[in-house]
């Protein structure tokens, strides 16, 4: 099963064994939250009685919020090159579901792909097949077809053979098929408990008896440049790393050794728009003034 809403970075291919590693409390804190992977893990096992999803920049929370109160359950828009750098700011829809790989930055389509992909998207949600007809196209195949997930495997498979979308995933009718499942979150009691910041991660108030999750900007990547504007200070957040009391734990590729302990890796595919995959170790760290009982699934401060 796949978690959380289309974000760059996403934990969600991984994000049952990242949760596997938190021990009971009553708090749960997800500090980086992005697209809401492990909080709608976290939500799901309604293990906690309060969550708390935060993320400085807070686009990938709203986006998670309006999947889950139904707002994307019609969606059938078709969002232009233009419609995107005016409105992604503004729309967090429109800035993930139609950005390349996801990334909140580009628009999904190159310009010359741009036209044969409105024509398949006016072919298929609208019953209007005139621009695929300008453009040559024999959209005829498609005519009968009425339910968007069969819609999608035979769209995908008429336009690659086609080489109209050069063996590419589509990442827009993936994702919005992503957003319309996470309604069925609405019904759980636990969504009572859930509350959304948009906050610094140093400036949000951690309650005793809690557990906390950062999945911060990993080093050597330019995601968070890109989509904040800004670098990352990790000097800064390792400081407040070792002067947490509640178990605290990190998502990364490397962290300083003699001040945090890598407790467990996992081998993950990072899935490139080409289609392509490339391996990745992901690894959870503790700060090391904190000790980490594997069996027990237990955190517990301690003494160097």
């Amino acid at each position: 099963m796949r978690y959380g809403v289309p974000y760059k970075g996403s934990k969600n291919s991984i994000a049952e064994w990242v949760y596997s590693h938190f021990p009971k409390a009553d708090n749960f804190y997800d500090l980086f939250a992005g697209g809401c992977a492990i909080t709608q893990v976290a939500l799901m096992r309604q293990e906690y009685k309060n969550y708390i999803c935060n993320d400085i920049d807070g686009g990938g929370i709203e986006l998670f919020l309006n999947a889950i109160h139904g707002k994307y359950k019609n969606e059938n828009r078709w969002i232009d090159r233009a419609t995107f750098f005016r409105e992604k700011d503004k729309d967090p829809y429109i800035k993930y579901c139609w950005s390349f790989g996801n990334n909140g930055r580009d628009y999904l389509y190159g310009e010359d792909l741009e036209p044969f992909k409105k024509a398949w998207h006016y072919a298929i949600y609208f019953n209007d097949f005139s621009l695929g007809k300008e453009l040559g196209l024999n959209l005829e195949p498609i005519e009968h077809l009425h339910d968007i997930y069969q819609k999608y495997i035979e769209v995908k498979r008429i336009t690659e053979s086609a080489c109209l979308l050069n063996k590419s995933y589509d990442y827009r009718i993936v994702s919005l098929e992503r957003l319309q499942q996470l309604e069925a979150l609405n019904r759980l009691q636990s969504l009572q408990s859930l509350q959304s910041l948009q906050s610094d991660f140093s400036c949000v108030e951690v309650l005793p008896n809690s557990i906390i999750y950062c999945d911060i900007p990993y080093h050597n990547t330019n995601s968070y440049e890109e989509n904040k504007g800004n670098s990352f200070d990790y000097e800064r957040f390792y400081s407040w790393c070792e002067k947490q009391t509640e178990p605290l734990f990190i998502s990364e590729y490397w962290m300083p050794e003699d001040r945090f302990e890598c407790i467990d890796t996992i081998e993950k595919t990072v899935t490139l728009q080409s289609g392509a995959g490339n391996k990745a170790v992901e690894k959870l760290f503790i700060p090391r003034h904190q000790k980490y009982d594997k069996w027990q699934n237990t955190l517990f401060e301690g003494l160097l």
